[in-house]
């Protein structure tokens, strides 16, 4: 009888224990956090001539439908030839951020002297190249990789002063969904030049140099 009785109080205490301890589990708190949209006012990449005003349109962040304040950071100097970034950054409630940036460059005023216009070879690969205007340029192989695959890369690039040229940040340039951008790459002359493109994937930055 004692041995029971014993056995029913060690019972009663682990069955004791067990209810405090489920009532001590730890509350775990949750809640929504809407994180910052952004939009930049205006054009992403922007296009200006030496000498030209450049006039800073901003941008816009928003959660949950109310307005959240944008940091801008960079500068432009429109009377030096280059490429210049200005970045907007904003952050919400509970400290979630997020960036946006837009491309800015300025390019020579005066008449090209050089026409990148053609095919270009890096090794035996072609790098077709279409003449948009007088500094601006379309080529269909920027890495010059294998002609047909599908990481092959499109862009868009300027010749800023016949010395220089840069291919600003594209999103989905190749088939597979590759974002690209090219350094400020140098031309050597009509007939050869060079850049490095910093891929979202599949290459890597090493010199990729095209002559006809």
């Amino acid at each position: 009888m004692k041995n029971l009785k014993t056995t029913k109080v060690i019972g009663i205490l682990f069955l004791f224990l067990a209810i405090t301890s489920c009532s001590l589990d730890p509350v775990i708190n949750s809640k929504i956090t809407y994180y910052p949209n952004m939009e930049i006012n205006g054009d992403v990449v922007t296009v200006l001539t030496k000498g030209s005003a450049y006039t800073e349109l901003g941008c816009k962040s928003e959660a949950d439908g109310k307005a959240l304040p944008v940091k801008t950071t960079g500068t432009v100097d429109s009377n030096t030839i280059g490429v210049y970034k200005i970045v907007y950054s904003s952050t919400n409630v509970d400290g979630f951020s997020a960036a946006k940036t837009r491309t800015v460059i300025v390019l020579s005023p005066d008449p090209s002297t050089i026409n990148l216009e053609g095919t270009f070879y890096r090794g035996a690969n072609a790098n077709v190249v279409k003449r948009i205007s007088d500094r601006v340029y379309v080529c269909d192989n920027a890495t010059g990789y294998t002609v047909g695959d599908p990481n092959d890369i499109t862009l868009t690039f300027y010749n800023l002063d016949d010395k220089k040229i840069y291919a600003p940040f594209t999103a989905n340039a190749s088939k597979t969904g590759l974002s690209a951008e090219s350094n400020i790459g140098t031309i050597v002359n009509q007939n050869s030049w060079n850049w490095v493109i910093y891929a979202s994937g599949f290459y890597g930055t090493a010199v990729r140099a095209f002559t006809r």
